[in-house]
């Protein structure tokens, strides 16, 4: 860090690169960012460029000149000018494509052209909803020229006959997801993860994987031995013995994504000595004996585990009684409760005497999400302090008539529960504490609501894999909420104290 004459901070190029890190995905402080001067603009655009997301929403009604503007105007024409198109590490392309063929579609000649001039590409996301069946047909035999691209996505308009004998020649790749797999790519798959095996560490089946049966599950294991992430989506040609023989076979398997339905046949109890980490989606539980069910399922798979993270995730909303899970809850506290950082529960019912118990004994959580009764939520604050490590806490309360709005000092005695609580959510109601730098440290200012939004219990849920769209038109880029590790403050609170050059 150098120093002006008049006593001002002025920050390098490398401390920049590193502040940016944190706001990569805040596309509109980055930009403000890049105004400052010519040292903030070089860093701040590193990461306004690094990702290029064109994913139009769903039109009734046909756009003719849609294509023609988002290419030639705007952020994926400035992507591609000489100084910029170095930058760019991410491609994707989702939502809702025009269906017009080529010449009259311009974007089959456009897309080509933005990949011929970003050879730095490095992940490449290839999942539409709505296309033509020629979109990518001149893009897919560019992907093995590019000599960084380690990770891609593609769904069945690039995995159908036509595309998948080219899509299958590209090497090196570190991360494969193929969203609802067709017949056409499953046969040229193990082949193709045979010359993967060096390099591929993560593979993730998602969506409709009904094609995929016990048979292709067993031609894939002798490439997969270096694996250490594997999803698959539903498939009710497989049971719970075939996916459990199967993940038996992979020895560097640490984390699991899988799509569950009921069986009513018994299954053995795999043993996964080296899971980490666990996400489950599955369909609503309404029914005691179904909960019970799979709850005995989640136990069977993680008995044998060192787990540190376990999320299950309900694909639709949630109705109807809420149903306990409490043989689950009762089996992390005691197995995992030493280990356990991550528990994302946030449509499992858990009764106060278990959640209690639970968060006395799993005093390393960092994040927790669950659903608890209202009695429950107002015992929190007089266990939450055991939890040194928690920053994120998120309660849907259940089994009651109505919702009261939450008193403000409620709120406040939440958030001072637990010694580094940043961030509350309770049902649609999201609060987090806000710092501001004053006199040389760094102070609680107050707390602040709706800056932090996840996904809330009442609203409709993604399919497992299924892409995030944008509900704009034209050339659009998606922001994910950025995160901080649990011993970090906002690095809002650190940029409020920089005094910064004009």
């Amino acid at each position: 860090m150098e120093v002006a004459t008049n006593n001002t901070a002025i920050l390098s190029y490398d401390v920049l690169i590193l502040i940016f890190n944190w706001i990569r995905n805040d596309y509109q402080v980055l930009f403000h960012c890049s105004l400052v001067n010519s040292t903030f603009k070089e860093a701040a655009t590193t990461y306004l460029y690094r990702k290029v997301t064109y994913s139009p929403a769903f039109s009734p009604v046909l756009d003719l000149r849609r294509n023609r503007d988002d290419f030639l105007d705007g952020f994926f024409a400035s992507a591609r000018l000489p100084h910029n198109a170095p930058l760019v590490r991410r491609l994707e392309v989702s939502g809702y494509l025009s269906t017009r063929p080529p010449p009259l579609n311009k974007f089959h000649d456009q897309l080509r052209s933005a990949v011929e001039c970003w050879p730095n590409l490095q992940m490449i996301v290839f999942a539409p909803r709505q296309y033509h069946e020629s979109v990518f047909t001149e893009v897919v035999p560019l992907l093995p020229q590019l000599a960084l691209l380690r990770s891609i996505t593609v769904n069945a308009a690039c995995s159908d006959e036509k595309h998948a004998p080219l899509l299958v020649e590209v090497r090196n790749l570190e991360v494969l997801t193929i969203e609802s797999p067709t017949r056409a790519i499953l046969q040229r798959l193990p082949d193709w993860l045979g010359e993967l095996s060096k390099t591929l560490r993560i593979l993730r089946l998602t969506h409709s994987c009904g094609s995929v049966t016990p048979g292709v599950l067993r031609s894939f294991i002798p490439h997969l031995q270096n694996v250490s992430a594997f999803a698959l989506g539903l498939s009710y040609s497989l049971t719970d013995n075939d996916v459990f023989e199967f993940w038996q076979e992979l020895p560097s398997l640490r984390s699991l994504e899988f799509r569950y339905y009921l069986q009513l046949r018994p299954s053995i109890t795999p043993r996964l000595l080296h899971l980490r980490h666990l996400t489950v989606h599955y369909s609503n539980i309404s029914t005691r004996e179904h909960a019970n069910r799979f709850c005995r399922w989640v136990r069977r798979v993680i008995s044998h585990s060192p787990l540190e993270s376990l999320r299950l995730i309900c694909e639709n909303e949630v109705f109807g009684p809420a149903v306990s899970f409490d043989p689950l809850a009762e089996h992390l506290t005691l197995k995992h409760a030493m280990r356990l950082r991550i528990l994302d529960m946030r449509d499992c019912f858990v009764g106060k005497g278990l959640f209690l118990a639970l968060c006395r004994s799993c005093t390393s959580l960092e994040e927790l999400r669950v659903s608890i009764s209202q009695d429950t939520l107002d015992e929190f604050s007089s266990v939450a302090s055991s939890l040194r490590r928690l920053h994120t806490v998120e309660f849907h309360i259940r089994n009651r008539k109505r919702r009261p709005p939450l008193p403000p000092a409620f709120v406040e005695m939440l958030m001072r529960s637990a010694p580094r609580l940043r961030r509350v959510a309770v049902d649609r109601e999201h609060f987090e504490q806000a710092f501001r730098h004053l006199n040389g440290s760094v102070t609680s200012r107050g707390i602040f609501e709706g800056k932090y939004r996840p996904q809330c219990a009442g609203r409709p849920r993604r399919p497992f894999g299924a892409p995030v769209m944008q509900a704009s038109t034209g050339v659009q880029s998606w922001y994910s909420n950025y995160r901080f590790p649990p011993d970090a403050l906002p690095v809002h609170a650190a940029l409020e104290g920089i005094r910064l050059a004009e």
